[in-house]
């Protein structure tokens, strides 16, 4: 046997004969000194650490004729391979390895070298886009991806969330793959990626640029983020409260949709970053930015929801509240309009942030929803017991209900499953659009409570809070009386003056 001419390039050489049986015509056995032959490497894949491979090849004349019975010697070129008796290239070591093939037969003919690119157990290939900002995704392409087989994926030192993972063969997930990610704060300027799974660490190469703003943010921050007529669900989890000076008193993310007919809506901002005590987030159908007096409005006539402040027909009416890391609002057959959300924060840090197409909360709704703002509160008759539901932390319920003349005294009590729970009981004096004058209230805490008060013949609202911020069902009773209550001066909520187009929103703490 002849001893293939290869030139040895700096790693030790590997090699056996292999007998090809191939299908052609023309000669079998051709002169040895033809130049016109050549060896064709059948593909090769990319191979991971400790897998095998057999391998296969083709010798063809000028014209790619393949010759019948030739004969294939391979060889591994250096250590990060070995090539057996049979012809198996066996991975040794992660990088990229070259295979020699050479005619036996034909000492002239043209060796080819193949390069075969052998992968880790687990490995970061590359990330892209190169530039991202908070809350885009980011793709991770390597082996042992499978999110399945991970403990932990960070991006710039931050824990992300996985959005998904496509493999490159379904049959095989754990092999080579796409993880897809959101890059979220406080990611770093030039964040790589790192995963530690079953397999063990990766860390990319490479990296992706991240811009310190989320995808939303706008240069300008009197102006909001509009997402027109929603037609689709918008959840990201992976949104920043950004850094801002200290001279900037603007600290604000300002969101805003509308739709042409009424549907079911929940909006939730949570977060696990920033302190409750540091941002506050309120949901209204009419918000501007008041240039001249460098503060938010909100139009006569209209509502907003909290928690811990709430306006209606644009007059402000603010019980205490706890604060919590969640503002979930799940309102029910929202009318068509045009509504805003903003979230003010004294802290940087990131959040979720959510616009769903549906109504979700921890409990189900009761028959009086939607009762979350006064607009659309609950008809309620008095000397009547109703079971109600808190259904998410900090939900309000809205009721409006009639005294006549001839009533006197009416005891209000509500009364929680929760032990936990804490609900307040409001009686709001309906004299819309003057005022909205508190005239009854009782917020000792735990999970009952009652108010008796003597009302004069009016309109008037009664609000339920969920001070502790606890889903619970409740019940409602009110029983009317003719025994008159000495009269008891309430305590007086603050309100516009008369014909003043608009409120103030009250924002930080």
């Amino acid at each position: 046997m002849k001893v293939p001419n290869v030139t040895h390039r700096g790693g030790w050489l590997r090699g056996v004969v292999l007998s090809v049986a191939l299908v052609g015509s023309g000669c079998v056995y051709p002169s040895e000194r033809s130049e016109e032959l050549r060896v064709v490497i059948d593909s090769i894949p990319d191979l991971l650490r400790g897998e095998s491979f057999l391998l296969t090849a083709t010798v063809v004349d000028a014209g790619g004729v393949p010759l019948e019975n030739a004969e294939v010697f391979f060889a591994s070129m250096d250590s990060l391979s070995v090539v057996d008796v049979s012809g198996t290239l066996v991975a040794v070591s992660v990088g990229t390895t070259e295979i020699v093939a050479t005619a036996l037969e034909f000492a002239e003919a043209v060796a080819e070298i193949g390069l075969v690119r052998i992968h880790d157990l687990i490995e970061i290939d590359s990330l892209s886009p190169a530039v991202v900002r908070f809350g885009d995704t980011l793709h991770l392409y390597g082996t042992g991806l499978d999110p399945e087989r991970l403990f932990a994926v960070t991006v710039g030192g931050a824990d992300v969330i996985v959005k998904s993972y496509t493999p490159l063969d379904p049959d095989d997930p754990h092999r080579f793959g796409r993880l897809t990610v959101w890059v979220p704060p406080p990611a770093s300027r030039f964040s790589h990626g790192l995963v530690l799974g079953v397999e063990g660490l990766a860390i990319s190469l490479d990296s992706s640029r991240v811009i310190q703003q989320d995808i939303y943010e706008v240069a300008d921050q009197t102006v909001p983020w509009d997402f027109g007529e929603l037609a689709a669900p918008v959840w990201n989890p992976a949104l920043a409260f950004e850094y801002r000076a200290r001279e900037d008193s603007l600290r604000f993310d300002w969101y805003r949709f509308s739709q042409a007919d009424a549907q079911d809506r929940t909006i939730i901002v949570r977060s696990d970053q920033v302190s409750p005590e540091t941002y506050e987030v309120f949901v209204t159908d009419s918000l501007f930015w008041d240039g001249t007096g460098q503060q938010f409005g909100i139009g006569s006539g209209s509502w907003t929801i909290g928690p811990g402040f709430y306006v209606c027909g644009g007059l402000p009416f603010a019980p205490p509240q706890l604060l919590a890391d969640s503002v979930v609002v799940a309102l029910q057959a929202l009318p068509a309009g045009q509504y805003d959300i903003l979230a003010a924060y004294e802290k940087p840090g990131g959040y979720e942030f959510s616009i769903l197409q549906e109504y979700r909360s921890v409990l189900p709704p009761d028959d009086a929803e939607e009762n979350d703002f006064c607009d659309l509160a609950a008809p309620l008759s008095l000397g009547v017991t109703r079971d109600l539901t808190i259904d998410n932390p900090h939900d309000i319920d809205w009721f409006r209900f009639t005294v006549g003349v001839n009533d006197k005294t009416t005891t209000f009590d509500v009364d929680a499953a929760n032990e936990d729970a804490d609900l307040d009981i409001y009686i709001l004096k309906d004299e819309l659009p003057a005022g909205l004058p508190l005239v009854g209230v009782s917020n000792i805490g735990g999970p009952t409570d009652e108010v008796a008060v003597s009302l004069l013949p009016g309109d008037y609202f009664l609000v339920v809070v969920d001070f502790a911020g606890v889903p619970t069902n409740y019940s409602l009773t009110t029983v009317t009386a003719t025994t008159v209550l000495d009269p008891v001066a309430a305590p007086q909520m603050p309100s516009s003056k008369d014909g003043a187009p608009s409120t103030t929103l009250r924002v930080g703490r």
